[in-house]
């Protein structure tokens, strides 16, 4: 054998590194030059690491990971307000991985566009899809809800089992004790349809989410008589100052949270208030460590000081806002045409025109002749008292909403909001003269204020800052509130689908008022000397809220699809503890074993998002795509659309089988024949798949008009148009979309009242309680020390993925509280010590960190974690309890009625204090 043919002996680490050692010594000798190299002995030669290993099949593993047979566009059903575009790649029928699909088209070149849009989350579903949680075939529970023993059943037994249950107390209590809950539609309207068309159908409550998980921010239904409207993110970057005001962007919008930070590079500056120091503020300009609970003053204090400095938009003010109108001195209430006239309207307002020196009707109220807001031929005076004479002669004295706004906001000095803001007196000074000079100026708005239980009055406050500023309405400016994924943009096309017999003749329930009224759940405070069950009666008897079941009858049957009801209800043990007993049938319909299931008595296998049919749209961006079908679903699992499907059939066959006349349903007088329930169910066999159901919402609806699913898996779409009875702005060909141009530039009223933004409320409720202006009101009292915040996070998005492995690695593995160190000092706690959180409700038992970037007086933990993934005791809800707002029952006035997640009250527990020690464990 020759010298050539001879293998090479291998080299050691020992000898390589060696020799190594000795280069660089000899590199560095005097005379030794890097042209004079010493000889590398050991080195040289045909060098191969790899000529001694036997096994080579590797490579060739290695390669086929990035081969695939087929790529399928799909997204995620997780209410993140992401919407983003995946492409899934499939070998031999099995899911390997997925990859972000970075085709959206651009809106226009000097925008920067929104590719590739995805988080780490989404970048590992494939490996939930296949994982231990996964649900595999229908179960039936035979322990105690929530022991985790169960039998395998069949579809057949399950679909019997809920549809005769169902039928029974149809029959038996009425249909109103069959309750159905789901989540925000826009992250996979197909899916949410199918059920909300069976409890359409079988004259099922349907239940609210928007407000129970107090992503709704009541304050725009006040002001705006919207139920949300937030401008697509890539209009953050026309922005010339941002407001991060309680949301975290970096970790809860992170496709989008470059767009902020693109506009600092384009000359916007940023501010960051938050109580803890987060991976947004440090992208700021300007950060404001806020004390807990004290957003509201500090809005109203720089509201003080735009007006005090003449920073605020004078014609804006006079044109799009109620501040001109008047209102009587003594009795707080608007002055109405039918105070100056005899059987004059009650929704028509006054303002004082200067120029003709007396009350001229504002055009553009709901009682109004003038569909428009234009202030044609006239001034409205914004300061001022005056005195008018009444239709039975008397005079009385009436001032503007302005001048009252003056009055009230004197109670906000700079000194006084410094303190109890614990910030700098010259920053907010210096805040409030960038936010009247620099324009346009938005507020990114999000759930570390809404949270509170004065939400409606932060609201408030913080889009008085924008409208006296004259701000809203233009892009780059306004406030916008992100907070779930709350907009279906093809919303007449999903209604239809959703509610076909029209959403009139649908049971709506807000949940937070069914959750508290149907458990032991009791809030202990009162409001205006009265406790809050005074005002539940009230509103209920006023036909200002519904109240279903009626009678006191109680639920008895609880069907739960797209949601983890129990691991999200505020207080969930009183829950499960009261109103869980009295239910006799919980079904949950699940890809994944959660809180819900494990409680439940019947889990049917749901398909995982790669395996269904369905479109994603969301209020961060402006387009519509699709999920795809990489796969049939898994094991015996199905789609929500063949799930109900299937329930429907079988409904329809029990109740033929049983020979059940058609029951009368009163409320609708509506004639109920569950025999055809299928054949309605399907649209009288018009849409029976999925693909049908898509493309059934594409064609109904301004917004998709010419699209279909397939053109949508070929690429994103943006939207063609807005339909003006659900938006405020057009889709304007090369322009980001912003909400109310239609109010600010064409003129049209706004969606309220008075037909303007509408800061005064002159509800007597709103009266009595002294919020008919946005005013400042402490957090609600509790004696513990610490604020307990339970914050959206980075590495989940609600409870989905808070089990996911990957996810886990990136944490310490399980349920964390996060504590300053001065407040773990006090206590005698290390960094990793097992710790009792707790309170009067409840308990939890779990690992603490030591954060310095925490707020002193306050622990958080990152919500959503399942009861089941490491406490030693209950979880992240065991210390909460519903806390309902009194100003939140209120009906029958003008544009504030109870409408499905539009107003009714809101979920909140950021008021929630407690106390931590070290736990024995």
């Amino acid at each position: 054998m020759s010298d050539e043919t001879k293998p090479t002996k291998p080299v050691s680490r020992r000898s390589f590194i060696q020799t190594a050692a000795i280069t660089a010594a000899a590199l560095t000798l005097p005379g030794c030059s890097r042209k004079q190299k010493p000889e590398l002995t050991t080195l040289t030669g045909d060098f191969d690491p790899l000529r001694s290993y036997p096994y080579r099949g590797w490579e060739d593993f290695y390669r086929k990971i990035w081969t695939w047979d087929k790529v399928v566009r799909s997204t995620h059903s997780a209410n993140c307000t992401g919407s983003c575009s995946w492409r899934v790649y499939v070998r031999n029928g099995v899911m390997v991985r997925e990859e972000q699909a970075a085709d959206y088209p651009r809106i226009n070149a000097d925008l920067p566009d929104y590719n590739p849009r995805g988080c780490q989350k989404g970048g590992c579903f494939t490996e939930y899809v296949y994982s231990p949680q996964r649900l595999r075939y229908p179960l039936i529970r035979t322990g105690a809800r929530g022991e985790g023993k169960w039998r395998r059943a069949t579809w057949d037994e399950a679909l019997t089992l809920i549809s005769e249950k169902l039928l029974d107390n149809i029959y038996n209590y009425g249909p109103d004790t069959n309750s159905y809950f789901s989540v925000i539609p826009a992250m996979s309207p197909v899916s949410f349809c199918a059920g909300s068309r069976f409890a359409h159908y079988t004259g099922g409550v349907f239940l609210s989410f928007y407000d129970w998980y107090c992503d709704l921010p009541p304050g725009e239904p006040l002001t705006w008589g919207v139920q949300t409207e937030a401008c697509e993110c890539a209009d953050w970057f026309n922005a010339k100052y941002i407001v991060l005001w309680g949301s975290n962007i970096s970790q809860t919008r992170i496709p989008d949270a470059h767009f902020a930070y693109e506009a600092r590079y384009n000359g916007a500056k940023i501010v960051c208030i938050s109580p803890d120091y987060n991976s947004s503020a440090i992208h700021a300009d300007l950060y404001f460590r806020i004390n807990p609970g004290t957003d509201g003053i500090l809005a109203l204090g720089v509201a003080k000081l735009l007006i005090d400095d003449n920073l605020i938009d004078v014609p804006y003010v006079k044109e799009q806002t109620d501040m001109p109108l008047l209102v009587f001195t003594g009795s707080k209430r608007f002055l109405r045409e039918s105070d100056l006239k005899a059987g004059g309207q009650q929704d028509v307002f006054y303002f004082w025109d200067t120029k003709q020196e007396s009350a001229v009707a504002a055009p553009g109220s709901m009682g109004s002749d003038q569909k428009h807001i234009k202030l044609e031929g006239v001034d409205p005076a914004l300061n001022g008292v005056f005195h008018v004479q009444l239709a039975d002669g008397e005079t009385a004295e009436v001032t503007t909403v302005f001048e009252l706004l003056k009055k009230s906001l004197a109670d906000y000095p700079l000194d006084k909001v410094a303190a109890q803001t614990g910030l700098p007196a010259h920053e907010i000074k210096h805040f409030a003269h960038d936010l009247g000079t620099r324009k346009p100026a938005m507020i990114i708005h999000g759930a570390g204020t809404n949270h509170w239980f004065h939400n409606d009055l932060i609201n408030r406050s913080f889009i008085l800052l924008v409208a006296l500023t004259g701000n809203v309405g233009k892009n780059g400016g306004g406030f916008n509130h992100y907070v779930g994924q709350e907009r279906v943009w093809p919303e007449q096309g999903f209604f239809k689908l959703a509610f076909p017999e029209t959403r009139k003749k649908q049971r709506f329930q807000n949940t937070t008022l069914w959750s508290y009224v149907h458990s032991t759940n009791r809030d202990p405070h009162l409001y205006g000397g009265k406790p809050i069950d005074w005002y539940i009666q009230e509103s209920v008897k006023n036909g200002w809220m519904p109240l279903w079941p009626k009678d006191g009858r109680k639920p008895r049957a609880f069907v739960v699809w797209r949601a983890n009801y129990l691991n999200q209800a505020k207080g969930n043990e009183i829950l499960e503890s009261s109103l869980w007993k009295d239910l006799d049938l919980i079904v949950d319909i699940n890809y994944r074993m959660d809180t819900t299931a494990l409680y439940s008595d019947v889990v049917l296998p749901a398909a995982s998002y790669y395996e269904k049919v369905d479109i994603n749209t969301t209020d961060c961006h402006s387009y519509v795509h699709p999920f795809g079908k990489a796969c049939e679903p898994l094991f015996e699992s199905r789609t929500d659309w063949d799930i109900f499907h299937a329930l429907a059939e079988k409904m329809s066959q029990v109740a033929a089988s049983k020979g059940l006349k058609p029951y009368h349903d009163a409320t609708f007088d509506w004639n109920r024949d569950f025999t055809q329930l299928e054949h309605n169910w399907t649209g009288k066999g018009t849409i029976k798949t999925d693909e049908d159901a898509a493309n059934f919402i594409l064609a109904n609806a301004e917004e998709t008009k010419g699209m279909n699913y397939e053109l949508i898996q070929e690429q994103p779409q943006r939207f063609k148009a807005t339909d003006p009875e659900s938006w405020n702005s057009p889709i304007e060909e090369g322009v980001a979309y912003t909400p109310f141009k239609f109010q600010v530039v064409d003129k049209k009223p706004w969606r309220t009242l008075v037909g303007r933004q509408q800061f005064y409320i002159d509800h007597p409720w709103y009266i009595d309680l002294g919020e008919e202006l946005p005013v400042f009101k402490e957090p609600v009292e509790e004696k513990y020390p610490l604020y307990w915040n339970t914050p959206h996070g980075r590495w989940s998005i609600h409870s989905t993925w808070r089990d996911h492995r990957a996810m886990l690695r990136l944490q310490r593995g399980g349920p964390i509280v996060y504590m300053h160190p001065d407040d773990a000092r006090k206590r005698g706690l290390q960094d990793n010590d097992w710790v009792k959180i707790h309170n009067e409700v409840g308990a939890c038992v779990c690992r603490l960190q030591i954060l310095p970037g925490e707020k002193p007086g306050r622990v958080t933990m990152y919500h959503g974690w399942e009861k089941y993934l490491g406490f030693q005791q209950g979880g992240w809800q065991s210390l909460t309890y519903i806390k309902i707002n009194p100003t939140q029952l209120i009906g029958k006035y003008g544009h504030v009625n109870f409408r499905l997640n539009y107003w009714g009250p809101t979920g909140n527990n950021r008021d929630i204090k407690v106390d931590v020690e070290k736990a024995k464990v």
